[in-house]
């Protein structure tokens, strides 16, 4: 509902202040997020305002993520094969944790290089994941849990 307002008002600065343009919308849409966190007056911030700062989070943890790895795999690339460990982990996923959380996971897990989602295990229970090199299996397993899990989480509740 507050990202529809927060939509429409992207729209109505867009349509009364300008050219109607993408630059224009995206400042419009800022400064609808303005406007509707002012809205919510003080105290604790509202949800929305909240999953959309948790959503920018999360989308600068994935460009962080896509250029670590990419580096990983372009050393893992130099490197002979035989000092290459790949493995097939189970992680296991919050009790609670819808389809689309889990859907995202997985997407974002797959456009990390040097890792791919490869199935869901029971009724969202676990994921398994093909790392294309593992150190340390519990350290490979915290950091999807740590980082991606945790920050959908952030996002949809």
């Amino acid at each position: 509902m507050t990202l529809g307002i927060n939509l429409l008002l992207a729209l109505l600065w867009a349509s009364v202040i300008g050219p109607f343009s993408p630059a224009n919308l995206a400042v419009g849409f800022v400064v609808g997020y303005g406007v509707l966190r002012i809205a919510g007056g003080r105290g604790d911030a509202p949800r929305y305002v909240r999953q959309v700062l948790a959503t920018l989070r999360l989308a600068g943890f994935t460009v962080v993520e896509l250029v670590v790895a990419n580096i990983r795999v372009a050393r893992y690339t130099l490197s002979s094969l035989g000092s290459l460990q790949p493995a097939v982990l189970e992680v296991p996923l919050e009790a609670d944790v819808t389809d689309a959380e889990v859907t995202l996971l997985s997407i974002l897990v797959t456009l990390t290089p040097g890792t791919l989602t490869l199935d869901v295990i029971g009724d969202n229970q676990a994921m398994l994941i093909h790392f294309m090199h593992v150190d340390d299996a519990t350290e490979a397993v915290d950091e999807i849990k740590r980082g991606f899990e945790r920050r959908i989480l952030e996002v949809t509740r």
